[in-house]
C-alpha cells in the first residue's frame, strides 16, 4: 500500500516518528511518507524505523504557503534532501510563531483567555504550533468546529494569514532541496474546479510543479476524476495519502483512508 502523507509530534500529529512508522507498518503500508507540517525533524527517525520494519520511507515535508485561491495551501516535496530543507523549515517556523503570537493577541481582543504559552503545551514546542493548538489552549473544547468559524477560519474575527511562503516559492523550495513538488489536497484547501485547474496550471507552468495529491479521503469521485485528468494533461504524478494525524484523530485516523474509486492507481514521485 502506497500513503504519502503522515504527520508526527514534530507537527500537528499525535505519535512521535518511530510510532508513526510503526503503525504504517502494522496496517500494511509498504511506501509510506512522514510529510510533516514544515518540519524535518523526525525524518531520520523515520527512515531508520522504516529500514528495520521493511517498508520504504521517502524523507519528505509538508509546506504550508499562501495563493491567491488559499489562505493555507500545502505543498508537499518528496526525495528532499533533510539539511538542505532546514534553513526554510525554521523561517516557515518562525513565520509560525509569529502568526500564532498574532492570532492570540486577536482572541485576546475578543475576550478569549489564552496565552501563548497555553498554545505551547499543547503544541508541545513552539515551532509546532498551529490554530488547533490555539483553539484547545483556549478551551474549545473536543469539537474545535464551532470555534474555528467564529475566530479561525479566514474572514473570522481572529483569522491571521500566512505571510511565507507563496506557493510558487514551496515548489522553488522544494526542488532547491533536490525534492519533487506535490500539490496535496487540492480539493480540501480549493473548492472550485476552475480555480484548482488554475492553480494547478500556473505551478506547472511557473515553476514546474512534479505531481497532484489525487486519492485523497475527502476527494469524491468527481474531484479525484479531475485531479487525475490534470494529472495526464500536465504529465504529473498522481499520488495518494490517508494524511494520518494518530490514532484518535477526529478526521485522519488510519491508514489506507483513501478511495481510488476504480478510477487509477497511486504512484510514487520517481527520485530526481
Amino acid at each position: 500500500m502506497i500513503d504519502l502523507q503522515a504527520h508526527s509530534t514534530v507537527s500537528d500529529g499525535q505519535l512521535e516518528p518511530a510510532d508513526v512508522v510503526r503503525a504504517a507498518a502494522e496496517a500494511g503500508v509498504t511506501v509510506m511518507a512522514l510529510t510533516d507540517h514544515d518540519g524535518v525533524a523526525g525524518v531520520p527517525t523515520a527512515m531508520e524505523v522504516a529500514a528495520e520494519l521493511g517498508i520504504q520511507n521517502i524523507p519528505a515535508v509538508e509546506m504550508s504557503c499562501v495563493h491567491k485561491y488559499s489562505e493555507d495551501l500545502h505543498i508537499c516535496g518528496y526525495w528532499v534532501d533533510v539539511e538542505k530543507m532546514r534553513p526554510a523549515c525554521e523561517r516557515a517556523q518562525q513565520e509560525r510563531v509569529n502568526r500564532a503570537k498574532e492570532i492570540i493577541r486577536r482572541l485576546n481582543e475578543h475576550g478569549v483567555e489564552v496565552t501563548f504559552e497555553d498554545a505551547v503545551a499543547q503544541a508541545g514546542a513552539a515551532d509546532a504550533i498551529g490554530r488547533p493548538h490555539i483553539a484547545k489552549a483556549a478551551g474549545a473544547g473536543p469539537d474545535l468546529g464551532p470555534f474555528f468559524e467564529e475566530y479561525l477560519v479566514p474572514g473570522a474575527k481572529a483569522f491571521v494569514s500566512r505571510q511565507w511562503p507563496s506557493a510558487e516559492e514551496a515548489v522553488r523550495i522544494i526542488h532547491e532541496a533536490g525534492g519533487v513538488a506535490v500539490v496535496a489536497h487540492p480539493y480540501w484547501d480549493v473548492k472550485d474546479p476552475e480555480q484548482v485547474r488554475d492553480l494547478v496550471e500556473s505551478l506547472v507552468r511557473d515553476v514546474g510543479l512534479d505531481g497532484i495529491e489525487t486519492f485523497y479521503p475527502s476527494h469524491t469521485p468527481e474531484q479525484t476524476k479531475h485531479c487525475l485528468e490534470l494529472c495526464e494533461e500536465f504529465n504529473l504524478v498522481p499520488t495518494a495519502s490517508s494524511d494520518f494525524h494518530g490514532p484518535t484523530h477526529k478526521t485522519f485516523s488510519r491508514w489506507g483512508a483513501y478511495d481510488t474509486y476504480g478510477l487509477g492507481e497511486p504512484q510514487v514521485p520517481p527520485k530526481p
